[in-house]
C-alpha cells in the first residue's frame, strides 16, 4: 500500500509542474499499474532505462497543456482497506472517472471488473 501511496504522490506533483518524464522503480505492481495508466491513455510512452532498474514514464498531455487526467484520489490508505463488490461497482461506475481495483484476476479498471463481474479492493480514483 506504501507503494501505492508514492506513486500518487509522484503522479501528482508531476502533474502540477507540468513534467514531461517521471522515474519509477521497476517492479510488477508497477508494470501493471502503468500498463491500465497506458490502456486507459493517461500515459504515452513506458520504458526500460538503466539497465532495466526503472522505468521512464512519458505523461500524456492535451493540445491545450492540459494532462489527460486533473487528479488522483486514494480510496484505500494503509490505515483503511475498501473493499468493493460487483454490486457497487455499478453504482460508483456512472459517475466519471476510473477506479483502479486489485482483484483476484490482478489489477483491472472498474470497466474490466464490470464486464467479469467480479469486486475487489478499491486502490485509487483518477478523474
Amino acid at each position: 500500500m506504501n507503494l501505492l501511496c508514492n506513486l500518487i504522490s509522484i503522479f501528482k506533483n508531476a502533474i502540477k509542474c507540468n513534467k514531461n518524464f517521471i522515474f519509477l522503480p521497476k517492479n510488477l505492481f508497477c508494470l501493471q499499474f502503468l500498463k491500465l495508466m497506458f490502456e486507459e491513455g493517461f500515459v504515452a510512452n513506458v520504458r526500460e532505462i538503466n539497465s532495466g532498474k526503472f522505468l521512464k514514464v512519458q505523461l500524456k498531455y492535451n493540445l491545450n497543456g492540459n494532462s489527460t487526467f486533473r487528479d488522483i484520489k486514494l480510496v484505500s490508505t494503509p490505515g483503511k482497506i475498501v473493499s468493493l463488490s460487483y454490486r457497487q461497482l455499478t453504482k460508483l461506475s456512472e459517475g466519471v472517472g476510473i477506479f483502479f481495483i486489485s482483484t483476484s484476476k490482478g489489477l483491472l479498471t472498474n470497466n474490466s471488473c464490470l464486464k467479469r463481474k467480479i469486486g475487489g479492493t478499491g486502490l485509487c480514483y483518477i478523474i
